[in-house]
């Protein structure tokens, strides 16, 4: 049965009234924490009930209901409750409470109560933009597929075919992109007036204090792009102009980006799901028989593996169930290379997420900064390339073992030039009035963003494809969250280039690092993963040549 408000409301009510002195606030904060593993638990359950199936109205009707007629109540209490318990005279919080200490004050500064039905409304808006991209197909060679499915074509060494394969997954994007922009200028008109009601001058402060960035700002991350724009966009150029050569086609297109461009067929590391999990506990053992073992405890169902009709295309996240004590992991596997690397970087926010929780007793103590989640996730794709062949527990030869590695290498050049585009067309988008943007305007400035933040890939003719190369799942749903891939790769290039040089002291190093959730501020918790958060141009170019230079170790000759 579904958590209500009447069953949450006593148990505020006690948490409001209760008398609070400084020796009172430890036994106070279980109590809070019991509350927020009830809650949390009852959230998560709704949330994998309506991504497992988009097309369940059931599930998706839960969902709105919880979002509609519990969390605007569960906004107003935690406010109260942390209001109350900021004004307790007296009380220090021990140095482990100290990070999660100052994200309380963040989040009584941009509480507003005219942003709780504001919030609700985004919800629902995310939902839509779930269903409507649950629900898009891709018509190729008389079969109707899932854009996954699709996408899988794209390795293909047949050219047209590849082509076809990519005209039919815009085609059939292109059935959605008008209701997609409608949705996203609603999102933005409603982001920017909770930010004026909170006091804030735009979107970009308010997030910025809400996501409790106090390690950089938005001029920093401005920075970064430039420092890509140097460094890493030359680098990503390289390794187009590499595979076009191998290719040996005059220009580089976009169904050209998959496809082994020395004519190779499309890496298959495994037949279904149960063979992935089993390489994926193999690798683990050969890396620390502990984390094998805690990945056994996911195949016990809390792992969602299958691809499915109505899942959302390209969706993977893992989401802690807090009473339960269990990560949950979310994909749809197809049988790629893709799904191999996938399933290494959600295992790296369930060791996150399970190494926190066996060390510290609150939910407040669990990470919640993306920079360091994604470090935990990142980091362990680079740790585990050691295992990728099968006499090591992987999935390959030495030769496709190779390919693995060279394409995760490209991926990571590629994404640290992508992350800073889908971040700077945010801080353009959120710099705007919103009562006179377009979709139309949002195309024109990622078109310039991408022609400056980019590869070499020749677009003639897909003028309207590649200006809506901006409809990403993290703009939509999760602003502001997409520059902490490309920040935490830099974390986590340093964390492998450690484990070159001592593999034994790098793990145990990330280890510790899992260990520490969100009980120490950023730049601790990465010095303790045995890296520097840092993104200067310096450290970005040093960390840009590095990886190329292992890319091109493993690159044919």
């Amino acid at each position: 049965m579904a958590l209500t408000w009447e069953d949450v409301e006593p148990r505020v009510r006690e948490l409001l009234d209760a008398d609070l002195a400084p020796a009172d606030v430890p036994a106070w904060l279980e109590r809070r924490d019991a509350l927020e593993r009830d809650v949390g638990e009852a959230y998560a359950a709704l949330a994998r009930a309506r991504h497992e199936d988009t097309a369940d109205t059931d599930a998706r009707d839960a969902y709105l209901r919880f979002v509609r007629e519990v969390s605007p109540h569960l906004a107003e209490a935690a406010d109260a409750i942390d209001k109350k318990l900021v004004a307790v005279d007296g009380y220090e919080p021990p140095a482990e409470l100290r990070v999660w200490w100052r994200n309380v004050r963040d989040d009584i500064a941009v509480y507003h109560p005219d942003n709780v039905p504001l919030a609700t409304r985004e919800s629902e808006l995310a939902q839509r933009f779930d269903e409507l991209m649950g629900g898009v197909r891709a018509e190729v060679e008389g079969e109707s597929l899932t854009l996954m499915q699709a996408r899988r074509i794209l390795e293909s060494t047949d050219r047209d075919r590849r082509e076809r394969a990519w005209r039919a997954i815009q085609a059939g994007l292109e059935r959605v992109r008008p209701d997609l922009d409608a949705l996203f200028l609603e999102l933005v008109a409603l982001r920017q007036t909770m930010a004026r009601n909170t006091g804030f001058d735009d979107y970009r402060a308010y997030v910025w204090r809400a996501r409790h960035r106090h390690e950089y700002t938005p001029e920093d991350a401005l920075a970064l792009h430039d420092s890509m724009r140097a460094a890493a966009v030359p680098a990503l150029r390289a390794l187009h102009d590499d595979r076009r050569e191998r290719l040996g086609v005059d220009a580089l297109r976009p169904w050209d980006l998959d496809v082994d461009p020395d004519g190779a067929e499309p890496l298959a590391p495994f037949g279904d799901v149960a063979e992935l999990e089993r390489g994926l506990v193999r690798m683990f053992e050969a890396l620390d028989p502990a984390l094998a073992r805690r990945f056994e405890r996911l195949r016990e169902g809390w792992l969602d593996l299958e691809a499915r009709p109505n899942k959302v295309p390209g969706l993977g996240y893992q989401e802690y169930f807090p009473r339960s004590r269990s990560p949950y992991v979310y994909w749809s596997a197809l049988g790629t290379d893709d799904d191999v690397v996938a399933m290494r970087h959600e295992a790296g926010h369930a060791f996150h997420s399970l190494l926190t929780d066996e060390r510290w007793p609150l939910m407040v103590q669990m990470a919640n900064r993306p920079e360091s989640a994604e470090l935990a996730s990142q980091s362990l794709e680079l740790l585990t390339l050691p295992y990728l062949t099968r006499e090591r527990g992987g999935f390959y030869d030495e030769r496709d073992a190779r390919r693995s590695t060279r394409a995760q290498l490209e991926r990571m050049i590629g994404l640290w030039v992508r992350t800073s585009a889908g971040d700077a067309i945010q801080h353009w988008i959120y710099s705007q009035d919103p009562d006179t943007l377009t979709s139309e305007a949002i195309d024109e400035a990622w078109v310039r963003i991408t022609g400056e933040l980019g590869g070499d890939i020749d677009w003639t003719g897909l003028e309207r494809e590649r200006a809506k190369g901006w409809h990403i799942i993290h703009v939509f749903v999760i602003p502001f969250y997409f520059l902490e891939y490309g920040i935490a790769y830099l974390g986590a290039a340093q964390v492998w280039r450690n484990a070159l040089h001592d593999h034994a002291a790098a793990l145990a190093a990330y280890q510790r690092f899992l260990s520490l959730g969100g009980t120490v501020p950023l730049d601790e918790a990465y010095e303790a993963a045995g890296a520097r958060f840092a993104f200067d141009e310096a450290t970005v170019r040093e960390l840009v040549d590095f990886t190329m230079a292992r890319w091109r170790e493993v690159a044919p000759d």
